[in-house]
């Protein structure tokens, strides 16, 4: 594997030490339509690469909305490696949940068609992700098709400037260079690259090199990069740099002249490299001496070379494996397997050094989940001899610095043996960033003062100290959303990602921020009034089976069951489903216009044969619409205009049939105006004035509405021709609507006796 490295080097600087590209090259993405942002499932994700020695990137972001409606305002969040971590709604993060962005950038803009755009210098190579959404705080329900939709659109570009000029020189190698002003240097360090330092010497102005040398893994150092460190050495003979370089990666330096005129100078990087077989935990890596360097001219810095020993020492490494898991967003690393094929638990670390390990996050596939490390000291450690505590810091793409003990350019997690609470750790990272992973572990042992408040360490009796270690990654958080929330995987511009769904006003990543969540008892009364409301149909009921309507009866009763176990069934927390969600929601929906339906055909005194088969006719067409968008306004606006077209014919019919107006002016009075009246505000409440906080009193009062009025629009007592074969030639007749039946309380009389009776 060196070997190959090594050659690759080579051929690299033979073929191109100066590497060249475009000036300016340009990536675009086509608009994508934005949503209110409610959890992280509403927002679009925007991918772009960004190659290697960009020294400057804008990322361009254009909004419109649709003509009729204002202006809208759009967030866009941009990130290296991985998908945006923000602080959204105001809402706060599960415990132990490690939330620090470095390369995280945002902007708001309008959609108004002016342009706004993120300018980064110097930015790292590779996959950079924006997530986009819209601004609003509205919480009202919008009725399908009573509403123009207010749609907005975000389109962005990537343009980007790449070095003109990139010198690749080797590790433990030197180059002579001259420079009026700034150079730009790479070299690529080796797989096992422990630390490198940057020097310039023979520096030809008065003995001294007036220079600034900034450096910085994986991209181009540059001033206002928090990951780029530099020496000003305006006033010494030498100039030195010590850097930990991103092992198996490119690494860059910059020398800045602080001189008018041209400067010459001598640039040396020796890199201190670490065996590559694995030892145990207490053997120290050998750092290699001159003769390791074959074929290079250049001798290496011994002096640095031993000084770097003595205070790194090359921490002993312990090897992963990882294991993919057949979930979406799931992996793990384990150590090694044993004889047996077994994977082993407990680790031991060493109490006298750092120890090391790295793994590998994959780019698409990894980065939408959540990166789970759980450090605990062994419950099976004898601690008759003293305690323990184990602490872990956690980087991305470089190793830790032995000096930063407080793990300020990490993340820190410490477990330690004062309880069993403490044992363990938790460290969560959402989102992580592709490419590879580096944790320190380190063991101490320590006695607590009797406030055990503090800690006092102390040499340890034991060599080592077994831990257990597990790094994996889950969707959400261990894959859960705890009581108020829902794991859902999501696919975004091509882009899996996982996010919780939660409910009854919880909120944050995990649904851990109960600011705004309710009570047990508001979310017992919101089911309690959605479901119970549905009884005003009793009434209904009653009184159409009273009046001889026993089809529109079952069907009121159908609609007050069908509507109290959906709304039993969607209920956020306190739920009951009898049935599958989605057959409930038909059944709501469908007996719902149904109801609607047969209530004015009721009304339309239509002959039996005709009722029966518009009855027939509407309860077909219904189904038709309601499966094909339950949810629309049409499928609500068509049954009722065409039950309304056919109550109005048959009404006008019958006042041109008897001459006079009907129904009369006291059913319409007392009936049909006070029914008409209460279904119409039940419609007017539903449509504008429902929102997520009053949902479930404007919804009841909806359904309370819509039952009351049966009351009212069913006013006539249905009657039904009763006859006999004796009747059939003579008896009393009574006109009820278009139906000629017999009045039972007259006495049977023969319509044609007059004809027969014989003439006087």
């Amino acid at each position: 594997m060196i070997i190959t490295q090594i050659w690759i080097i080579f051929v690299l600087l033979f073929l191109n030490t100066e590497v060249n590209s475009d000036s300016l090259q340009t990536q675009i993405l086509e608009a994508r339509q934005l949503f209110p942002f409610r959890s992280y499932k509403d927002v679009q994700l925007f991918h772009y690469t960004v190659p290697s020695q960009v020294t400057f990137a804008s990322f361009q972001y254009k909004a419109n909305g649709s003509f009729h409606c204002p202006y809208k305002t759009i967030a866009v969040y941009l990130q290296y490696g991985s998908y945006p971590v923000m602080s959204l709604q105001n809402s706060s993060y599960p415990d132990f949940f490690a939330i620090h962005r470095m390369f995280l950038h945002d902007i708001t803009l309008q959609s108004n068609f002016v342009p706004a755009t993120i300018n980064i210098t110097n930015p790292f190579p590779g996959n950079w992700y924006a997530a986009a959404f819209l601004v609003e705080n509205t919480e009202r329900i919008a009725q399908k098709g009573l509403f123009i939709p207010c749609l907005s659109w975000l389109s962005s570009s990537l343009k980007f400037d790449t070095s003109k000029k990139v010198k690749t020189i080797l590790q433990n190698s030197e180059i002579t260079q001259e420079t009026t002003s700034f150079q730009l240097y790479r070299f690529f360090a080796l797989k096992n690259s422990w630390t490198s330092r940057i020097q310039l010497t023979n520096c030809s102005y008065e003995g001294k090199c007036p220079v600034i040398i900034r450096a910085r893994q994986l991209g181009l150092p540059s001033s206002n990069s928090a990951e780029s460190v530099f020496a000003n050495c305006s006033n010494t003979e030498e100039c030195f740099l010590n850097l930990i370089p991103a092992a198996d990666n490119w690494n860059y330096v910059s020398v800045e002249s602080l001189l008018p005129e041209p400067l010459q100078y001598t640039l040396k990087i020796n890199t201190v490299d670490c065996k590559e077989t694995f030892l145990d935990a207490d053997t120290v890596y050998q750092v290699p001496s001159n003769d390791d360097f074959e074929g290079n001219s250049s001798t290496v810095d011994v002096s640095f070379l031993n000084s770097s020993l003595q205070s790194t020492l090359c921490w002993p490494s312990i090897p992963l494996v990882r294991i993919s898991l057949p979930t979406n967003l799931a992996f793990e690393y384990n150590l090694p397997p044993e004889e047996d094929d077994a994977y082993p638990f407990i680790l031991n670390i060493s109490n006298s050094k750092n120890t090391l390990t790295s793994f590998d996050v994959l780019s698409t596939v990894d980065i939408g989940g959540t990166l789970v490390i759980e450090l605990a000291v062994s419950p099976f450690m004898n601690l008759s001899q003293n305690n323990v505590t184990v602490s872990g810091c956690l980087s991305y793409g470089v190793r830790p610095d032995s000096d930063d003990n407080d793990c300020s350019n990490g993340m820190y997690l410490s477990a330690n043996t004062s309880s069993w609470e403490n044992r363990l750790s938790t460290l969560f990272v959402p989102y992580p960033e592709a490419g590879t992973w580096f944790l320190r572990l380190n063991a101490q042992c320590y006695e607590s003062n009797d406030t055990n408040t503090s800690m006092v360490f102390i040499p340890c009796e034991l060599s080592k100290t077994p831990v257990f270690l597990r790094i994996r990654s889950t969707p959400c958080v261990s894959g859960h959303c705890g009581k108020y929330g829902t794991c859902y995987q999501y696919v975004s511009g091509g882009l899996i990602f996982s996010t919780c769904n939660c409910i009854a006003g919880w909120k944050g990543w995990g649904c851990t921020d109960n600011k705004t969540a309710k009570t047990d008892g508001e979310l017992m009364l919101d089911v309690l009034l959605l479901t119970l409301s549905n009884l005003l149909f009793i009434p209904a009921i009653i009184l159409s089976a009273y009046k001889k309507y026993f089809t529109e009866a079952f069907i009121y009763f159908a609609t007050m069951a069908s509507s109290s176990f959906y709304h039993a069934c969607d209920a956020e927390v306190y739920s009951f489903c009898l049935i599958r969600l989605g057959v409930l929601q038909f059944c709501d929906f469908y007996l719902a216009i149904l109801s609607v339906w047969v209530t004015l055909i009721a009304m339309a005194k239509l002959p039996d044969k005709v009722q029966n088969f518009v009855h027939m006719a509407g309860a077909v067409g219904v189904a038709l619409g309601v499966e094909y968008d339950r949810t629309g306004l049409w499928v609500f606006v068509l049954p009722t205009g065409i039950g309304l077209t056919i109550l109005l014919t048959s009404w006008i019919t019958r006042c041109y049939k008897k001459h006079s107006c009907y129904p009369s002016r006291r059913v319409w009075l007392f009936c049909l105006l006070p029914g008409t009246l209460l279904a119409v505000i039940g419609l007017v409440i539903y449509a504008f004035f429902e929102t997520k906080d009053n949902y479930a009193y404007v919804h009841s009062a909806w359904h309370a509405t819509i039952a009351l009025s049966v009351l009212f629009l069913l006013r006539e007592k249905k009657r039904v021709c009763k006859s006999t074969p004796e009747q059939t030639s003579s008896c009393s007749y009574i006109q009820v609507g278009n139906i000629t039946c017999h009045d039972p309380s007259q006495p049977v009389v023969n319509p044609y006796s007059q004809l027969l009776a014989p003439t006087p």
